[in-house]
């Protein structure tokens, strides 16, 4: 992963966040709004924070989300799994990162795919906050500068991802990535990586 100069707002000073999170209308009902910060000083409260309940939202590491899709696909399930009342999680943003991990092992995703206390780049996916309320309070919350969603690949591991998600070249031959993951994060409870 590579260092680099990204246009940034000071996440408390966001003001308009528009320009820098996406807002998505999931089909069946639902929304998931993404957002992603660099520079994080103050990883560490920003977890005790979503771990007391005090913020809900998905905390997700950035070097093992390539492009926002698969974390939109891992949303629909989670969105799926909560309207048909079979989530394997406590909550809709727990069940996310669930979701977007081929381990089924629930502490093992949430190792994996879930920002540590070190961490200094968050992507994260915050769902029903049309009105941006959550992201408006992890804005104040968070000592980092609010980045647009657009950079993400700029902040993942290639290499981490295709070894987590076991992807062959031979599939990169005909498709790509994304592709690769998110068919993964589709057919999770069918087939295990």
């Amino acid at each position: 992963m590579a260092e680099t100069n990204v246009p940034a707002v000071p996440a408390s000073d966001a003001g308009d966040i528009s320009s820098n999170v996406v807002t998505i209308n999931i089909q069946g009902g639902g929304h998931v709004t993404f957002a992603l910060y660099n520079n994080v000083g103050n990883m560490k409260e920003v977890r005790q924070s979503v771990m007391n309940g005090e913020i809900e939202a998905a905390l997700l590491k950035t070097s093992m989300i390539h492009d926002p899709f698969q974390v939109l696909t891992a949303a629909h399930k989670a969105l799926h799994h909560r309207r048909t009342k079979k989530m394997i999680t406590k909550n809709i943003h727990s069940e996310i990162l669930y979701c977007l991990s081929p381990l089924k092992g629930i502490s093992d995703s949430f190792r994996k795919f879930g920002v540590g206390d070190k961490d200094n780049t968050l992507f994260t996916a915050i769902v029903d906050d049309v009105n941006h309320t959550v992201l408006t309070q992890m804005n104040t919350k968070i000592k980092g500068d609010l980045v647009s969603v657009s950079l993400l690949p700029q902040f993942s591991d290639e290499t981490e991802i295709k070894k987590m998600y076991k992807v062959t070249a031979d599939e990169l031959n005909i498709g790509n990535l994304v592709d690769a993951v998110v068919s993964r994060i589709a057919v999770k409870e069918i087939i295990a990586v």
